[in-house]
């Protein structure tokens, strides 16, 4: 019985033929809430035996060069499985002909990776011990990539969290913005540029390349169900060469608050202390004795530098028009940009 087909087409069909030899397609229903790609979770009969995989389309606008993005993700599952690496490994599975990508005849690219049962992920962080299982869980990720050779890795999108580039094409966004949208935001441009410095400050001190998460929300995370401890990292679109400020940096800018990036009452935006002492620990657990004494005295400076940096992005696509991020009205980016800001004037 067949408890759901996407669009009830052969279309699906036969994209899953692509990468199964299966006797029954069981089901096959929209999974999780990430806004870039499209997830299907897919249950079929191969061998004889039930199996669960995750199908996903790969956003190819954002990511434009797919077979990038998949080589890393190969590259990173065969080296963590030759590591006492302490988590799940989110491997993909080939096509039948032995690539890791299907592109249909409309362009579009799919993938296949495991489906981890009795697993569930989080949307925020609520606790201290949850901030800390989080962190030590990105830490040991990038604890055990620390031997891959990073020039293997490409770029997956590229100036991804270089600060100085970002700045430098929200300088020159200025020069074209909507008019009456830079006097909206005239309080907030002019906030980034007295804050500008943090960025050549961080581009200063020429931090080693590593292989780097670079999207470490807590909602990329697996927990076990169980125990409530991570059990493994996904979304490994971003893992590509960049700096270790950026998973910390990350890390502190999406956990520290409660309140939601887009979150419009500023008061709500709140520097926990406690979520942050908790973070420093979970990840210096795991890669504290790695870091180099540049790297592990910038740390402090990785929420700030990174938190200023989204606000330049949120403001700079406000100022054009809202090209790049998907908004539900018309001021979405404005308050996006402001509620990073708020968040980053509180950063200590």
């Amino acid at each position: 019985m067949r408890a759901f087909v996407q669009n009830g087409s052969p279309y699906m069909e036969s994209i899953i033929h692509q990468f199964f030899d299966y006797q029954q397609l069981v089901s096959l229903t929209p999974f999780g809430t990430g806004h870039i790609n499209d997830t299907y979770r897919l249950e079929i009969v191969e061998a004889g035996k039930p199996q669960i995989w995750l199908l996903q389309r790969l956003n190819h606008h954002v990511f434009q060069q797919p077979e990038t993005v998949m080589q890393n993700i190969h590259l990173v599952a065969e080296h963590l499985a030759t590591q006492p690496y302490p988590l799940q490994i989110l491997a993909p599975r080939p096509t039948r002909s032995g690539q890791w990508l299907y592109c249909d005849e409309s362009g579009s690219y799919w993938r296949v990776f495991p489906f981890f049962e009795n697993t569930e992920t989080y949307e925020r962080v609520e606790t201290p011990a949850q901030a800390f299982e989080a962190a030590s869980a990105f830490g040991a990720f990038a604890k055990a990539l620390n031997g891959l050779d990073v020039s293997h890795l490409r770029p997956t999108i590229p100036s991804f969290h270089d600060g100085e580039k970002r700045l430098a094409d929200f300088l020159a966004m200025l020069q074209n913005a909507i008019p009456e949208r830079l006097d909206e935001a005239r309080a907030e441009v002019d906030a980034i540029l007295h804050n500008q410095l943090i960025f050549k400050k961080i581009g200063d001190l020429k931090l080693p390349s590593r292989a780097i998460h670079h999207d470490t929300k807590i909602n990329n995370l697996l927990f076990d169900a169980s125990t409530h401890r991570a059990a493994c990292v996904i979304d490994l679109d971003t893992v590509m060469p960049g700096i270790v400020l950026s998973d910390f940096g990350d890390l502190v800018r999406t956990s520290v608050s409660l309140a939601d990036e887009d979150e419009a009452d500023l008061s709500k935006v709140e520097f926990r202390q406690p979520i942050y002492q908790a973070l420093l620990e979970g990840f210096l657990s795991e890669m504290g004795e790695l870091l180099t004494t540049v790297e592990r005295n910038a740390l402090p400076e990785a929420g700030p530098w990174l938190t200023l940096m989204q606000a330049v992005r949120f403001i700079g696509d406000y100022l054009a028009g809202d090209v790049y991020y998907k908004v539900k009205y018309p001021k979405h980016n404005l308050v996006r940009g402001r509620n990073q800001l708020a968040l980053f004037e509180q950063m200590p």
